[in-house]
């Protein structure tokens, strides 16, 4: 079209030295050939056309002159677009601009366009002359770049996985919101899959892409125009909201958690799919991007940490606890390598054959500032799973070290007992981990026993679980219930799961003396432990009246700082010596 208009421009100058008729006919030829020529009437009627204009319609110049230039109309413009062109010629000005017409087959084409309009003597105009230039090729191509860039730009802001968007579209849309929306209120939900690791470890990668998925397109369905979602990394998703009503943000996630809870089922096994969720709400005009994904992250982390498969949102009091947090830790990890933090062991007696011992692993934590503390004085420790797993395994290292010793010095013991955390449990090698420390060490697996709380059978995996603790089971290795009674669906757990002993929480011990309800409730557990033909361990004993009492209903062990405190490994001798002392002294015949 340049090239077309450039012969033109270089003829007019050239013919502009002949004389006046012939040049203007020569104009008029050349526009002929170049150019799409119409001649309409000031109320849009068609005067004349050339034959370019014949060949680009598709009408014939019968069926073109005389009707009105709307026939043309593709519709791709609007009104505002032809209010400002007829108001621009009306005025004599010339109009020049693209303009897309339709064709007589329905075909559309655009044009280059300039309207040169006729003004009378009298200033009047009385008719007006489109010179028009085909386009359509280049407007083709222009198409077609914006087209590839807007696939282009999709690709880029869509998660290749979900076909959701990903984390650098969901952060260009929170920018834009916090600079654009009217709403009054924004709210940030970070959403994580719990368990999702454990999916991985036990069905593959296949199967937590496919739940990932499945997430996705549930998670989809709530996309609005005032509800954005996002996968923004693993197995974490953001929802952001925008609104005027703050309290409708949660109902919306409540409806979220419970469309997120649904069984995912593969051909190795099924999970019964569960969410976390974290959320922050505030006032858009307060709103930072930094902030709000602080803050929602936050809540995420409280959500989880408080049992998960549920909502939570955030507090300031929430960024304090996490930072006290984050300072023991700090002080937990400077203990293990100065080591301050120490193994402890408290005997575990049976009350049937008094020399029969066992021992208990405990951590005890030497501080700068305190007297030595036991886990239950720093619980915020063990939310964070990667310094549990450090923990338990400096806690298994040197219990087969201690045992080697105990052996190497002839002290006679049944067990060591280590209590395991949920994390210990999620990874698939665990059972690896413990028989190859137990045979570095040269400990035999049938020396150790492992303490399990029974909440972690309520999880969506725990059909793992209880395969993994079979498999040590078969080694040898023994399983006990700890803190039986405080947790969930516990008469179930006993008919399901493979165990050995089970643990009475101490609350209900040290109500035995003075609750007659806490009596009912050991004697019972006894009665139906036994009748399984297991064998029932009662801690935390406070007094000989205590003892007593469990010997009367025929409890099998007893455990307690009554008996015995923990020790380190080299003031067991000391202490069992101390224990048999205070045995042949007891009235009932066992430790008291």
């Amino acid at each position: 079209m340049e090239k077309q208009e450039d012969d033109v421009r270089k003829n007019l100058n050239y013919a502009n030295n002949w004389p006046q008729g012939t040049r203007d006919d020569f104009v008029l030829h050349a526009l002929d050939c170049s150019a799409i020529v119409a001649i309409t009437d000031t109320r849009g009627r068609i005067l004349s056309v050339n034959s370019r204009f014949e060949e680009i319609s598709g009408y014939t110049r019968d069926e073109l002159i005389g009707n009105d230039h709307r026939m043309l109309h593709s519709g791709q413009h609007d009104r505002k677009f032809f209010r400002q062109m007829y108001r621009t010629i009306a005025s004599g000005h010339v109009w020049h601009g693209e303009i897309c017409n339709r064709r007589r087959d329905g075909s559309l084409y655009w044009v280059d366009t300039t309207i040169v309009p006729h003004v009378s003597e009298n200033g009047k105009v009385t008719s007006y002359v489109a010179i028009r230039f085909d386009i359509s090729a280049r407007k083709q191509a222009e198409n077609h770049l914006k087209a590839s860039r807007q696939k282009l730009q999709k690709a880029v802001n869509t998660d290749f996985l979900t076909k959701i968007s990903n984390r650098q579209h969901f952060s260009h849309i929170l920018r834009r919101l916090l600079r654009t929306s009217t709403a009054s209120h924004i709210c940030l939900a970070l959403l994580d899959i719990d368990t999702f690791k454990t999916i991985n470890d036990t069905s593959g990668h296949d199967a937590g892409d496919r739940l990932l998925r499945k997430v996705a397109e549930k998670l989809q369905s709530f996309q609005s125009d005032s509800c954005f979602i996002a996968r923004i990394g693993g197995d974490e998703f953001a929802v952001l909201m925008t609104g005027n009503t703050p309290a409708r943000f949660e109902t919306d996630l409540l409806d979220i958690l419970t469309r997120m809870r649904f069984t995912f089922r593969n051909p190795i096994m099924s999970h019964v799919c569960t969410v976390s969720i974290g959320y922050v709400c505030v006032p858009l005009p307060d709103a930072r991007e930094k902030s709000l994904l602080k803050c929602a992250d936050l809540a995420l982390y409280a959500a989880k940490t408080g049992g998960r498969n549920r909502i939570c949102e955030y507090h300031p009091a929430m960024e304090e606890k996490l930072d006290l947090a984050a300072r023991l830790r700090r002080r937990v990890q400077t203990g293990l390598r100065d080591h301050s933090i120490e193994v402890f062991y408290q005997p575990i007696f049976s009350l049937s054959a008094p020399g029969r011992i066992s021992f208990e692993a405990l951590l005890h934590w030497d501080h700068p500032q305190h007297r030595v503390l036991s886990p239950q004085h720093f619980p915020e420790v063990f939310e964070d799973p990667r310094l549990t797993l450090t923990l338990n395994s400096f806690v298994t290292h040197q219990v087969m070290q201690d045992m080697r010793l105990l052996q190497e010095q002839n002290i006679h013991f049944e067990r060591i007992a280590i209590n395991i955390a949920l994390c210990d449990l999620e990874g698939s090698d665990f059972f690896r981990k413990i028989t190859t420390v137990a045979e570095e060490m040269n400990v035999p697996l049938d020396a150790l026993a492992l303490e399990v709380t029974e909440n972690v059978f309520s999880r969506p995996h725990h059909k793992q679980l209880e395969h993994e603790l079979d498999t040590l089971h078969s080694q040898g290795v023994q399983i006990s219930l700890d803190d039986f009674g405080t947790g969930f669906a516990s008469l179930t757990h006993l008919k399901t799961i493979t165990f050995d002993y089970v643990k009475i929480n101490r609350a209900f011990v040290a109500g035995l003396e003075r609750h007659g309800t806490d009596a009912a409730i050991i004697r019972g557990v006894i009665d139906i432990v036994h009748s399984l033909g297991r064998k029932v361990v009662a801690e935390g004993i406070g007094s000989a009246t205590q003892v007593r009492a469990l010997l009367e209903m025929e409890c099998d062990f007893v455990q307690g700082d009554f008996l015995c405190e923990a020790v380190p490994v080299m003031d067991i001798p000391a202490a069992l010596e101390k224990i048999r002392y205070q045995t042949l002294l007891s009235p009932v015949g066992g430790p008291a």
